[in-house]
């Protein structure tokens, strides 16, 4: 018999010895508590373990047979326990798996084992360099805002018109809209930034006002050909880059540094945009 090294018969919680031990698809014994099952889930576990005011009529060790995976089983044990089990390096799909059966099938209210802090936002979050887009439509789904906040910071260098049907269906429309809507929005500021040209100086020997419409002329080309292309995951240093060799062909120490002074503002104007969906959630609004 195949048992649980996180979840075995002498597994001490709140005082009290595992009550239920649940069995696997593949034959793994999981022993748990039905008190610690019983505060997280409503509807006792998808109707397997009696109410409380059952205690009477039913054995010392409860079992109950789940149709997962060992993997998937020790992930929702673990979310329902409030413990961590990145160690056991469970895949997305087994994650996945998991959230969706304690929501579905076992009445497990999600959002509250997933909030900033907790193991299981630590466990989905950890996805998020390398699978932005599957962590951050399980987020959507299943309405973990503050994960689908952070994760979505990850999706600025991802092409939205080739997301999924899939993914766009998983995710919904509001969290769907809400990304298209970063994207844009980061886009728009950004053009609106650099369309401000630098500022022009009183004439001087060697500069007149024709001499510095170089410089603008010179920035309105190298903005025009910037922004046709712009990826709202631009850096600063790749706008450094760009922006900076306008002035190469600049002799005017005035114009060089009125262009210096524009590329910071730039950059710090560019690097306070925010780089995530909006922290705050829009309720719909109730008709009386």
């Amino acid at each position: 018999m195949s048992i649980s090294t996180a979840f075995h018969p002498s597994l001490s919680i709140d005082g009290a010895i595992p009550d239920v031990v649940v069995v696997s698809a593949d034959g793994v014994h999981f022993y748990a508590h039905r008190h610690r099952l019983l505060a997280v889930s409503a509807n006792g576990m998808g109707n397997l373990l009696p109410p409380p005011g059952a205690v009477n009529t039913i054995p010392p060790l409860l079992t109950l047979h789940a149709p997962h995976s060992a993997d998937v089983v020790n992930v929702m044990l673990h979310t329902m326990y409030g413990l961590s089990c990145a160690h056991y390096l469970p895949t997305l799909e087994t994650v996945e798996a998991a959230v969706d059966s304690l929501s579905l099938l076992y009445g497990v209210s999600v959002p509250p084992l997933a909030v900033p802090g907790m193991p299981l936002f630590q466990l989905i979050y950890s996805f998020a360099p390398f699978r932005p887009l599957d962590a951050y439509a399980i987020a959507a789904h299943h309405e973990l805002h503050d994960l689908a906040v952070m994760i979505s910071s990850h999706l600025l260098a991802y092409d939205l018109s080739q997301l999924p049907d899939a993914a766009a269906q998983k995710m919904g429309p509001v969290y769907l809209k809400r990304l298209f809507v970063l994207h844009q929005s980061r886009v728009a500021a950004l053009r609106g930034i650099l369309f401000k040209a630098p500022e022009t100086h009183l004439p001087v020997a060697g500069c007149d006002q024709d001499n510095q419409q170089m410089l603008v002329r010179a920035w309105a080309l190298a903005v025009a050909q910037l922004v046709w292309d712009v990826l709202p995951s631009v850096s600063t240093s790749a706008l450094k880059a760009l922006l900076e060799p306008i002035g190469a062909t600049i002799t005017c120490p005035l114009c060089v540094a009125s262009l210096q002074r524009r590329v910071t503002e730039v950059l710090y104007e560019w690097s306070a945009v925010k780089v995530s969906i909006s922290p705050t959630v829009c309720r719909p609004r109730t008709h009386r």
